[in-house]
């Protein structure tokens, strides 16, 4: 993704949205329990001013908000924002101020009692990882991938179109950022799979929007038909995606 310029990402991320999850009034789901996992690592949202950098389409951002005192939310995708604002409105949330932006870009005198950020490929860089801290007064609550990120259905693509898969390793690289800068940290790792139903055209565009971001010539034809096996007797269109999440916490 960060071979990619910044249209590209814009372009990317905005045409995600589409089929992007959102934000589910529940209190038993995956967002849930990584908030409670946070909290229990020492995070406190209740009552506070919580920065949310690459919130995307505010799955957690307005569940956030529903305890801070406020939320500042960015994002490269205009479309994402859009969506966590139609969304927290329809859920009376009204203290949410979104900024449009990359993080490169991002600027603010303020600091935050809390700075979350969640699985946001906007924080790859030490730069980046600074900057992250510098924002907070308090917590920086950090999510990431710890080295496994396996789609079965972009896993029998790769060789197809002569790609070599990232190397999904981004709470590793913070946790040594951290390390060599003398920040101590709590951390705690999840393995899981996400199980994702699509239809056809859901799925095509899914998986060629993936395999783009690695700038290679692609055949949406061959895609279109390769999707094909993961057709369940519903019809809708699955992909299970294995993942290792870590959670990092540190204080500044």
């Amino acid at each position: 993704m960060d071979t990619l310029t910044k249209d590209q990402q814009t372009n990317f991320w905005d045409n995600k949205a589409q089929t992007f999850p959102r934000y589910e009034d529940k209190e038993d789901n995956y967002e849930a329990g990584m908030l409670g996992k946070m909290k229990r690592m020492g995070v406190v949202f209740k009552d506070a001013d919580v920065l949310d950098v690459g919130c995307g389409s505010g799955m957690y951002t307005i569940r956030i908000a529903k305890e801070a005192k406020s939320v500042t939310a960015t994002d490269i995708s205009g479309e994402m924002l859009r969506i966590l604002k139609e969304d927290a409105k329809a859920n009376g949330v009204g203290n949410i101020l979104t900024v449009h932006t990359d993080w490169k870009e991002f600027s603010t005198d303020r600091k935050y009692d809390v700075v979350f950020c969640s699985m946001t490929p906007a924080i790859q860089s030490d730069e980046a990882r600074l900057k992250v801290t510098d924002c907070s007064c308090g917590h920086v609550a950090y999510m990431g991938f710890a080295g496994k990120m396996d789609s079965a259905v972009l896993n029998g693509l790769y060789g197809k179109f002569g790609i070599t898969q990232r190397d999904f390793s981004d709470s590793l690289n913070m946790k040594s950022w951290l390390e060599k800068n003398g920040y101590g940290y709590s951390a705690e790792t999840m393995d899981g799979e996400w199980v994702v139903a699509r239809t056809l055209e859901e799925m095509v565009k899914n998986t060629y929007d993936m395999l783009s971001t690695y700038n290679v010539p692609l055949d949406e034809e061959y895609i279109r038909g390769y999707v094909e096996q993961f057709r369940n007797e519903s019809g809708e269109y699955i992909d299970r995606t294995k993942y290792r999440i870590e959670v990092i916490v540190w204080h500044v």
